[in-house]
């Protein structure tokens, strides 16, 4: 769904009226408006063909559906203003009037789906003659009292873009009937603190759209750091194909009790738990994390059968596989191979809200166990293990698997970055199918040039860490040393190295196992070292605390020690 915005050009004897049109269209251009340009000129030489081929050609741009923003008058007459407008509804598009004058064309008026008025003799006019498409908002007149005692109410660039930007909500805003099995709810959580996370919620609902033909309606669960700005553009992805969006507001204060635990995750990973009392409505809602991208008709998923169980979703490939060790698995509070992943669940919200409170029972868990690793991945997992049902890998597929061991093929099935998010040099087709898809987004401008810069720091970052590491790693006797839990990663840096007998590990708190293939020892064992070592550490490890905690004992990152994401590849474990 476009948005467009006429503009009147040639000799105009109204100045006035010309820089009013010119000043509303450069303020709807900011905000990706597309523009019908009219040229003003003697209307009465035409006859009907010419006049109704040369208005064709205004229009041509406008497709079903859209949004057409009409400044009147266009000061070539009422007969012009007709056509122009009937022309315009032929497209089944939404027409709102921006009323710079009063006229007294009945028909254009009344045909409108909304009147904006500009000044305050044109919204007296309006309201005496009782019009009831007149802009409203929430139910609510327009307060036109905003700007001092000037006869325009609208004389500055922020008003007007706000005026449009509320306008253009109002047209867009559908009547949702939550009951409606015809529509597929989609929840996302959003923390935007640096303004640049919207963008991914952004990408996976357009790739949502452009696999579907099933209405959708979007509820994005927010705090205070979600702009108005980019509440617009996920509107404009949503609104596109003429679908709904709905944002609610959560407070944050909710969960004080943990959020100095998150570490690496956000706030915003728990807000899903909100899902079940903030949509009292809602039977069922599907939840997405937003690194995932969408490659398969989402209605399939919205139709897996969960009337028995509370929570859907996909076994986790690196919890079944062995490669992590959630606090819930090392406990046996649930089954290696039942564990799901979060990111991506169908919630039945009914049987839910019977079973117990979801946020409650979660923040419960947690508080009573604070080394829980997953967070509330493995709340959910606990609080509801004896009502999951675990569906095909094709909606949860980790993007890490798919560069390993298939970089062409493009299955149909619903990708999870798992947090890495795109990787412009991985020549893999699903991060340039993902790239495609975010270029096609309100945020491609900004983004495509960020991917770009960020995918040169990164290999830069690569090459830098190998020119520090090895002249270090080739001094002769040195020592091996490495931080973490011996998991894929390690094993992959142990083969590398080529470690010996004298090589160890380190651990806050040692682990053994006779699997193990470097022994474990204390982290304070490092200050009984004496000889030249390296240390290659896991950034995860100690729950996140590791590099402080090398830091702490004296050594330098980059000299004496290495975090082993920075210099891997991504298929070995490295930063994307």
């Amino acid at each position: 769904m476009n948005a467009h915005i006429t503009n009147i050009y040639g000799f105009i004897h109204d100045q006035d009226l010309r820089k009013k049109q010119n000043q509303f269209a450069d303020a709807a251009h900011a905000l990706g408006f597309k523009e019908m340009g009219i040229f003003n000129f003697d209307v009465s030489t035409d006859t009907e063909n010419e006049l109704s081929k040369r208005i064709d050609g205004i229009i041509s741009s406008l497709q079903f559906n859209d949004l057409v923003f009409v400044q009147l008058p266009t000061g070539n007459g009422e007969h012009y203003d007709n056509v122009l407008i009937n022309k315009i509804k032929a497209y089944n598009t939404k027409v709102c009037i921006l009323l710079h004058q009063i006229i007294e064309y009945e028909y254009v008026l009344n045909a409108a789906d909304l009147i904006m008025p500009t000044n305050n003799e044109v919204h007296a006019y309006l309201k005496e003659h009782n019009y009831s498409n007149v802009f409203y908002k929430k139910n609510i007149n327009y307060e036109f009292s905003m700007i001092s005692n000037s006869s325009n109410i609208l004389s500055s660039d922020f008003y007007i873009k706000k005026y449009l930007i509320d306008a253009q909500d109002q047209l867009e805003e559908s009547v949702l009937n939550e009951q409606d099995e015809d529509i597929i709810h989609i929840g996302f959580g959003l923390h935007d603190k640096d303004g640049h996370y919207s963008v991914w919620v952004g990408t996976v609902m357009q790739s949502i759209l452009e696999h579907t033909d099933s209405r959708i309606c979007f509820h994005i669960l927010h705090d205070e750091t979600v702009s108005e700005e980019n509440k617009r553009k996920l509107k404009q992805v949503a609104h596109q194909k003429g679908d709904s969006i709905q944002f609610h507001f959560i407070d944050t204060s909710i969960f004080d009790d943990v959020k100095e635990r998150l570490h690496t995750f956000t706030v915003g990973t728990m807000f899903r738990l909100m899902l079940p009392e903030i949509l009292p409505n809602l039977t069922k809602i599907i939840y997405l994390d937003a690194d995932i991208f969408v490659n398969i008709d989402i209605k399939e998923l919205w139709n897996i059968d969960t009337s028995d169980v509370c929570v859907a979703g996909v076994k986790d490939y690196w919890v079944v596989n062995y490669a992590w060790n959630p606090y819930p698995v090392q406990k046996e509070l649930v089954n290696r191979d039942s564990y799901i992943n979060a990111g991506v669940l169908v919630l039945n919200l009914n049987k839910i809200r019977s079973y117990c409170n979801m946020k409650e029972k979660t923040l419960e868990y947690l508080i009573e166990n604070p080394e829980s690793n997953l967070f509330d991945q493995d709340a959910l997992n606990v609080v509801y293990k004896n009502s999951i049902k675990t569906i095909d890998s094709k909606w949860n597929t980790f993007v890490g698997v798919v560069r390993e061991q298939n970089r062409e093929k493009l299955n149909r099935c619903l990708f999870h970055f798992v947090g890495n998010f795109l990787i412009l040099y991985s020549e893999s087709k699903i991060d340039k199918e993902y790239f495609k898809v975010i270029s096609r987004t309100p945020w491609a401008d900004y983004e495509i040039e960020n991917q770009i810069n960020k995918c040169l720091l990164r290999l830069n970052d690569r090459i830098n860490q190998y020119q520090s590491l090895l002249p270090r790693l080739s001094q002769t006797g040195i020592k091996h040393i490495f931080y973490g839990e011996e998991n894929a990663t390690l094993r992959k840096l142990y083969n590398l190295i080529n470690v010996t007998e004298k090589d160890y590990r380190v651990l806050k708190h040692p682990d053994s196992s006779k699997d193990h293939i470097l022994p474990c020892k204390d982290l304070e064992s490092l200050k009984d070292e004496n000889g030249p070592i390296i240390i290659f550490v896991l950034y995860e490890s100690d729950n996140y605390t590791a590099i402080q905690n090398l830091e702490e004992l004296g050594y330098i990152n980059g000299e004496d020690f290495f975090v082993a994401a920075r210099f891997l590849s991504f298929l070995d474990g490295g930063f994307a």
